[in-house]
């Protein structure tokens, strides 16, 4: 069985893991020993000097564009992307927002998590790293008739999986068809305990959406929602976050489409101790201005053609 104390066997380890990017289950299964000892023995090789990390930043951020949307909104901090020829929006947030993720995972951190495309995009940049002390919880349900690159339990257990992090789903649909239903379903002592968990969450990251993007459009489409059929509702839709549908104050669209919406409404966002906005696309802009408006956001990763915009679009 693989040792921790055992130096040729730490090397072994060592090269498996960070030259032949075998994973911690990979290579416990080839050395016929647990995943905990591989990441024992991973961490030994740290802390005698065997594997030494070098960081070398590349200038893949605005820190001007940054300066100015925490000066002009007063958030606690910003994050923006600058997008390399190669790379996609989705790409470069995702990476961005994978480090920022990353850096607020303090022991026992308990982070709340919503979905979408952009965090998506952050669960597929994270490297694998052993946070099992780390609890994520759901923040809202989910939906089965949008892209599963959308919605679904599938991006919580990736980041599980990726993090050996414990993981709370809530097991109802985001938006039912009547307040009875909702309301029958917050009484749930699992769909309730889920709530509370995400309430007390350390930090909460939120995918924004906004009118100008398909994918708020698909959750609406889902329902029933239309730019034919609800009129009204389109014209004063800015945007979205954590099924939360805002104007352009960052006040709730439609009341009785909130009463049908299982998970945290907009004061109980607004009440969490830090929420942090991920938003890939320049099509993003309204539904951040909206968001920030309302002073629902601490924090937002994006990029730099969105902060642009969204700096542009907030002075006219």
């Amino acid at each position: 069985m693989a040792s921790a104390r055992d130096k040729s066997m730490i090397v072994q380890v060592a090269r498996l893991y960070y030259e032949q990017r075998l994973s911690q289950d990979q290579i416990a299964k080839q050395l016929l020993t647990s995943r905990s000892n591989i990441s024992r023995i991973l961490s030994v090789a740290h802390d005698r000097g065997i594997v030494e990390v070098r960081i070398h930043e590349s200038d893949r951020r605005d820190h001007d564009l940054e300066n100015l949307l925490v000066k002009r909104f007063g958030l606690r901090a910003a994050h923006v992307a600058v997008i390399p020829k190669y790379s996609t929006e989705y790409e470069g947030v995702g990476q961005l927002a994978a480090q920022v993720f990353l850096a607020n995972l303090k022991p026992a951190a308990k982070v709340a998590i919503s979905w979408g495309r952009s965090l998506q995009a952050m669960v597929n940049a994270l490297d694998e790293v052993d946070r099992r002390d780390v609890k994520l919880i759901a923040i809202m349900g989910g939906m089965t008739d949008i892209p599963n690159s959308i919605s679904g339990e599938t991006l919580l257990r990736s980041m599980a999986e990726k993090l050996n992090a414990s993981f709370q789903v809530l097991h109802a649909p985001t938006i039912v068809q009547t307040r009875e239903v909702r309301d029958a379903l917050m009484r749930e002592p699992s769909v309730r305990e889920v709530i509370e968990a995400a309430k007390s969450s350390d930090v909460a990251f939120v995918g924004v959406g906004s009118k100008e993007s398909s994918s708020s459009n698909s959750i609406l489409q889902a329902v029933g929602i239309s730019a034919a059929t609800h009129p009204e509702f389109y014209k004063k839709f800015a945007g979205d976050l954590a099924g939360r549908f805002i104007t352009d104050e960052g006040k709730a669209v439609d009341s009785k489409l909130e009463d049908r919406t299982v998970g945290l409404d907009l004061k109980e966002l607004k009440g969490l101790k830090r929420l942090i906005g991920v938003a890939a696309g320049e099509d993003k802009s309204p539904g951040i201005a909206a968001a920030l408006r309302g002073g629902l956001l601490a924090e937002i990763v994006t990029s730099s053609k969105c902060a642009m915009r969204l700096l542009n679009d907030m002075d006219k």
